[in-house]
């Protein structure tokens, strides 16, 4: 199974965020993920099929349970909802896709490495791509 579980990692820089979020009507909740402090996350296996992705920023420390490759229903703070789906397409690429309530789509493609990882952000109505750089903190 994927080799970066139960890391952590740490948002070191980005490229071409500004742009993407310039050029859609991105939600409040994806800019401050994408543009805030710089968070840590992990993913750890709790069972064969459930995953838990945790992202701590800001003294604040956000996690949830998940099924890889079942949509999951997540209640965000507004109370409003969202559908996720997470993907393993290897053992170091994980695809994230949000479905926001409005109905368009964020997809998150996290390449990881021994080092760090790389994540790859589409939103849907743009055709620019933004990258998030981490490194392994743990």
């Amino acid at each position: 199974m994927s080799w970066f579980l139960g890391k952590k990692f740490k948002r070191v820089r980005c490229e071409n965020i500004d742009e993407l979020l310039n050029s859609t009507n991105a939600s409040e909740e994806v800019i401050r993920f994408l543009k805030g402090s710089p968070p840590t996350i992990s993913f750890t296996k709790i069972d064969d099929i459930n995953f838990m992705f945790t992202l701590e920023a800001d003294k604040k420390h956000h996690s949830y349970m998940f099924k890889v490759g079942e949509v999951n229903e997540v209640q965000r703070r507004d109370g409003s909802k969202i559908e996720v789906l997470y993907q393993l397409e290897s053992d170091n690429i994980m695809k994230q896709t949000i479905r926001m309530p409005h109905g368009k789509t964020a997809c998150f493609t996290r390449e990881f490495s021994e080092t760090g990882a790389k994540m790859t952000v589409e939103l849907e109505g743009s055709s620019i791509k933004g990258t998030i750089y981490y490194e392994v903190v743990e």
